[in-house]
């Protein structure tokens, strides 16, 4: 039986009370819920120990303070959001609590001590990650901390986007794939009155993108190549558009904030222009390296990006970051980057960045590769970026522990190794396996990796189907390795049935495919390299 221990005296039994507010009452409601499910009394009897959910706007944005005094326990939140968070939080640190994915939780165990206040603000304001496995569930993302998600009201909200990003076609009324001419006053006359629409639509937006559209058609008339030849960068043209956007709607809109790109041809910084105070600048990772950590200068891609970031933070005090945490071209065999994930998001945090948005294999429902470990690794890491590797790791063996069965060891040591294979090598988001992977240690490990996943399988109980699925990037690499058409077209076709996606852009044709070839290079789509 566990037990409930505040400042040193045992607890027998609870009353929750809530403040006014749907969120506060939502909290509560949680905190009842939760506590009754790990064994703790909860009554409304008045002698009963109280617990308190209330919203504190001394607090901080997204914020929470759990204070213990003789009157009893409050959790006190900076918003809505921040209430809830609180209770979670405190489940979490106190009890135990985990909330892997949606429909694997699990409560802990041992007795229940709280012995101090506690309080915490998260570093970043905006966090939003993109796993269709777990992020597509409401639920899931308000316990992890994801607030760029569909929250309703009552449960706290989320961060409000007018439009999200590569915007430019749709503001100026020109569509894709060109770009608009950034020194025509019509263009910009026309971004100003769709954003003012957008925003006179719906007041709750708190965020609108007027960034470039997803290609590298920018405008090279004399006017724009003077401007972008002055700053030295294309962003010039980019910075003056948008900061005129942000002048126009400042008065009128105070707390919303215009968001752009720094990506491709925009990532580097401008000379003369600077972002306005109302402008946020996304800086998008897509050409670095992800086997080494950005703050590896020995990294050429990622020396490149440590520059640009350190440049931004010069003359912007609002950076978020577009980050990439798979590999976009190939998503279903094994992306070893878990050690990267960690030392990256630090990075993110120490230079200042105030928002994140890693994002993985948004569009696939299933991915053969650790999705669903990915995402619950990065909840944890958006909301605390300063995990040393002993939490991070720890992190990593409860989940696969509760999501694997009594084998998980033998998948976490699979992890481990394959991390190891790319030792000496660059890992971009568009590579083949077998640029970032040392095939030949591979194989000679084939048989052992084998035998892990079959023991992995037998030792599952009622995950087994977890594992079964996790097997599919090991099915993969093994048809790197050997390639064979019987084999290959069962694979496929099993991909297909479980509604696997190959790629982020076109699917598989089966009638124009060689599967005598390795999977790597079924799809239509080029895979990319890094240059």
């Amino acid at each position: 039986m566990r037990k409930l221990i505040i400042k040193g005296t045992e607890i027998s039994a609870v009353r929750v009370c809530a403040g006014v507010s749907e969120p506060e009452q939502y909290a509560a409601e949680e905190l009842k819920k939760y506590l009754s499910a790990i064994g703790i009394a909860v009554t409304e009897a008045p002698d009963a120990y109280p617990m308190k959910t209330a919203v504190d706007p001394t607090v901080g944005r997204d914020g929470f303070r759990i204070t213990v005094t003789e009157e009893g326990l409050t959790v006190s939140g900076g918003n809505g959001r921040g209430v809830i968070y609180g209770v979670y939080r405190m489940l979490e640190k106190f009890a135990g609590v985990r909330y892997f994915l949606p429909g694997l939780e699990t409560l802990g165990d041992g007795d229940i001590v709280i012995d101090a206040d506690y309080a915490y603000t998260p570093v970043f304001e905006m966090r939003q990650s993109d796993w269709q496995c777990s992020n597509n569930d409401e639920d899931w993302c308000l316990k992890n901390g994801i607030n760029r998600r569909q929250i309703p009201k009552e449960h706290g909200g989320h961060v409000r986007y007018g439009t999200f990003v590569h915007t430019m076609g749709r503001l100026t009324g020109i569509g894709e794939p060109n770009q608009p001419c950034l020194s025509d006053p019509e263009m910009l006359s026309r971004a100003i009155a769709s954003v003012r629409e957008i925003l006179a639509a719906d007041p709750e937006i708190s965020i609108i993108s007027v960034s470039q559209n997803d290609n590298r058609n920018y405008c090279k008339c004399e006017k724009c190549a003077a401007v972008d030849a002055e700053e030295g960068s294309h962003a010039g043209t980019l910075m003056r558009f948008v900061n005129a956007v942000a002048d126009d709607i400042r008065d009128d809109y105070p707390d919303v904030v215009i968001d752009t790109l720094a990506y491709q041809y925009t990532r580097s910084v401008p000379k003369i222009t600077k972002p306005r105070e109302n402008v946020c600048v996304r800086l998008c990772s897509i050409e670095c390296c992800f086997c080494h950590p950005l703050d590896d200068i020995t990294c050429k891609q990622n020396l490149a990006f440590f520059r640009d970031i350190v440049a931004w933070n010069e003359i912007c005090d609002r950076i978020y970051i577009w980050d990439y945490v798979t590999d976009f071209a190939h998503y279903i065999p094994t992306f070893p980057n878990l050690s990267v994930l960690r030392e990256n998001m630090r990075f993110y945090a120490e230079h200042h960045v105030r928002g994140m948005y890693p994002e993985g294999a948004h569009n696939a429902p299933l991915s053969g590769e650790f999705a669903e470990l990915k995402a619950y690794l990065l909840a944890q890491l958006m909301w605390n970026p300063y995990m040393t590797a002993v939490e991070y790791n720890r992190c990593i063996d409860e989940f696969m522990a509760a999501y694997y069965g009594e084998g998980w060891r033998y998948l976490r040591a699979y992890v481990d190794l394959m991390e190891s294979f790319t030792k000496g090598r660059h890992m971009g988001i568009f590579e083949l396996p077998c640029n970032y992977l040392d095939y030949e240690k591979m194989a000679a490990m084939e048989e052992t990796f084998d035998q892990w996943w079959d023991k992995a399988y037998t030792l599952a109980g009622d995950r087994a189907a977890s594992v079964e699925r996790s097997r599919f990037q090991w099915r993969h690499l093994k048809l790197e390795l050997h390639p064979d058409p019987v084999a290959g077209r069962a694979f496929y076709e099993e991909c297909r049935a479980r509604n696997i996606k190959w790629n982020e852009w076109r699917p598989v044709d089966p009638e124009h495919v060689d599967f005598s070839q390795p999977p790597s290079k079924w799809a239509a789509a080029t895979s990319y390299t890094m240059g």
